[in-house]
């Protein structure tokens, strides 16, 4: 499928090692003063738009990866 591939990098200290496996779950964060829910809610709207999104992360060095399909599937059409 042709998909639109975003990318979001940044160069700060990056994922701690211990929250890469739950990062998408809701109330995980590595922060105290955040919600804890934008990335669950990011992956969420981008699942009902058939896409993924990925982070790879290390310290200096993060890019979340979102990949959206720019033709709706068959399923989507019925």
């Amino acid at each position: 499928r042709l998909v639109c591939q975003l990318v979001i990098s940044d160069n700060g200290p990056g994922v701690p090692e211990a929250l890469k496996e739950t990062l998408f779950f809701p109330m995980i964060s590595g922060r105290a003063e955040c919600t804890r829910l934008g990335l669950s809610i990011a992956q969420s709207i981008i699942n009902q738009h058939d896409g993924l999104i990925e982070c790879q992360s290390q310290p200096g060095q993060t890019e979340f990866v979102i990949y959206i399909p720019l033709e709706q599937s068959q399923e989507n059409e019925l």
